[in-house]
């Protein structure tokens, strides 16, 4: 073997490392999905109560996505902020051509605890905006019969305009918008606490109307729009609880959520509230309108 063959293979010898190095790195930076057991189990301890930092990681894009902060830039040109993006409306169509569309009132879905108790949590219409980032929101939660009112503000953090292919310019873009949330329940009722942690949503930009808007389209079915990841402290006995709570799938449930394709309720965790849950996903004209109702006082021996 002469000298410059020598050369030449260790030269291809380095291409290769660095090619497989830049390979482990690209992978690493690549993220599990927490909505699906089988990848959250990998990553993550099923032990931990606050996945509100991992949830946050999960949502701010990284190196091996093609993306843009462009909050200030919004907020420069005067952009405003769908309410729909604070509070627990629901986009619906009003029919099979998509036309028109239309808010419904309803109510969040969420799991409390490490045994998944079903927690709904409402959040009025009304947004007030406190400053350019700040919202302020009231409403309610409910965990079986115990329903709760609350105050509260989200803080939006960043929003990015994400390119699903880094070498296609004029494919679909998205946008998430990445949000600190804290709510606090009325210290008068029973079984009250407070709720803290990350709040994600996508939404989309309405350039005409100089609007920041819910969108309805990203993710399809299996995942939702709005997430809130974090935990329930309560006043009483300090106990803090995961607590998750989203329009559809939810993240960080670990086997609690083993269905491939839709949500569905592991039989351990079954519960007359998440056989409600089953019923009222199939005939949603018949949802509990909760809210609604006068609330009741309940008494415990425990807290929730």
């Amino acid at each position: 073997m002469n000298k410059w063959q020598k050369i030449t293979n260790k030269i291809a010898l380095i291409v290769v490392l660095m090619l497989s190095s830049c390979s482990v790195m690209f992978a690493q930076s690549k993220k599990s999905n927490p909505f699906y057991y089988t990848e959250l189990s990998e990553q993550a301890d099923y032990k931990h109560i606050d996945f509100s930092s991992e949830y946050k990681e999960w949502l701010i894009p990284d190196s091996s996505e093609r993306f843009e902060d462009i909050t200030h830039e919004l907020l420069g040109n005067g952009y405003t902020f769908e309410r729909a993006l604070f509070n627990s409306e629901r986009f619906t169509y009003e029919d099979m051509n998509g036309k028109p569309l239309y808010y419904k009132e309803t109510s969040f879905n969420g799991i409390l605890g490490d045994k998944y108790a079903r927690i709904e949590i409402f959040i009025h219409p009304e947004v007030e905006r406190m400053d350019s980032l700040t919202f302020k929101v009231n409403g309610k939660s409910k965990v079986e019969e115990n329903i709760c009112d609350f105050t509260g503000e989200i803080h939006i953090e960043h929003i990015y305009n994400v390119w699903e292919r880094v070498n296609d310019p004029d494919s679909p873009n998205y946008y998430v918008m990445v949000c600190n949330y804290l709510f606090t329940e009325d210290k008068a009722q029973y079984g009250t606490g407070f709720f803290k942690g990350t709040y994600g949503a996508y939404c989309y930009i309405d350039k005409a109307n100089k609007m920041i808007r819910l969108d309805i389209d990203v993710g399809g079915g299996e995942f939702n729009k709005r997430n809130y990841v974090g935990i329930w402290q309560s006043y009483k006995t300090k106990a803090v609880k995961r607590c998750v709570w989203g329009d559809y799938r939810m993240p960080y449930t670990f086997d609690f959520d083993i269905g491939s394709e839709d949500m569905r309720i592991n039989p351990k965790y079954n519960s007359p509230e998440w056989e409600q849950w089953q019923y009222e996903m199939h005939n949603p004209k018949e949802k509990n309108r909760w809210w609604k109702t006068l609330r009741k006082e309940v008494s415990h021996e425990t807290d929730r």
